[in-house]
């Protein structure tokens, strides 16, 4: 199978590739201009610019599968209102061009599978949420939303969409990263000087997948036949207090503090901090185990290991 791939360079772009190529897939890579606007682009592979409108589509004529998890970092930066569409823009805009783009050619993929997340839920607190419930409300409902709903020339001119709603992946990087180092550099990690501890209450419900089984559902699912929207979490979605304290034995250190909403709030700003930490969301992989899928790390602290590794 040919496969390109969009959003390459990311920590899961990087592990699905690598993936891909050890299955022995073809696998292309999207790639966007250099920073600074110099000739040429982020190393080997077609071009695209979704800024500039512009994706070259001879490089995906009669291509089999398309993987596009492109999109700017949701938790890197403060939530200013620039900020907020910066993200919006990246996700949304370059969604709808590259649907676009599959849908006018002559030889069109048989399957596009899209980046989205269970931010899609909103916060829900206990409710019980398969592909089947609907849309929460909030910034990060309303761009999943849209986001999905850029897929739609793709999907109405026959090709088969997945939309791949995504828990916390646990590697290197990303959400967890961030969580450990809300401060910044790795060194001034509370986690790493014995400080760690739980945000707010402790009971809000956070939805997580290893990176490995994120790479391995992707794959399956480019061979599968199913469709629409899929839940990318593992079956058991863990309590915040207890995932940091899963955290804290997997580091070998002590998680012992309950760390006040407002803290987060100043370090991160109140609309991030509330939509990344204190929402919680029951979200259930209906639609994988349904598909015959089987996770590797079923067991949170097993999946922590392997992302910090412990």
């Amino acid at each position: 199978m040919h496969v390109v791939v969009a959003g390459s360079s990311g920590m899961i772009g990087t592990r699905l590739v690598a993936a891909l190529g050890e299955a022995g897939h073809s696998v292309s890579r999207l790639l966007r201009p250099r920073p600074g606007g110099s000739a040429g682009h982020e190393g080997a592979g077609a071009g695209w610019d979704p800024a500039a409108g512009f994706v070259d589509a001879a490089s995906l004529e009669g291509v089999d599968a398309v993987v596009n998890l492109a999109g700017r970092s949701i938790g890197a930066r403060r939530w200013t209102r620039t900020e907020k569409a910066l993200v919006y823009e990246s996700r949304v805009a370059a969604t709808s061009l590259l649907a676009r783009t599959l849908a006018a050619l002559e030889r069109r993929p048989r399957v596009l599978l899209n980046a989205s997340a269970v931010g899609y839920y909103g916060d829900r607190g206990e409710e019980e949420l398969s592909e089947r419930s609907g849309p929460g409300s909030g910034f990060l409902a309303k761009l999943c939303v849209d986001w999905e709903e850029a897929t739609s020339p793709a999907s109405a001119a026959g090709i088969r969409v997945v939309v791949l709603r995504s828990g916390m992946v646990l590697g290197g990087g990303g959400a967890l990263a961030r969580l450990l180092t809300p401060l910044g550099p790795a060194w001034f990690s509370p986690y790493r000087w014995g400080l760690g501890g739980w945000v707010g209450p402790g009971s809000q419900l956070w939805p997580w997948i290893s990176l490995e089984d994120e790479v391995r559902a992707i794959v399956h699912l480019l061979e599968s036949g199913v469709s629409g929207p899929v839940n990318l979490v593992a079956p058991r979605p863990v309590r915040s207090k207890a995932f940091m304290k899963a955290v804290g034995r997997v580091l070998g250190r002590p998680v012992w503090l309950r760390y006040p909403r407002w803290v987060f709030r100043v370090v991160l700003g109140s609309e991030l901090a509330d939509a990344l930490l204190f929402n919680g969301q029951a979200v259930r992989p209906q639609l994988l185990l349904e598909d015959g899928f089987s996770f590797v790390h079923e067991d949170l602290e097993s999946a922590l290991a392997a992302a910090l590794g412990g």
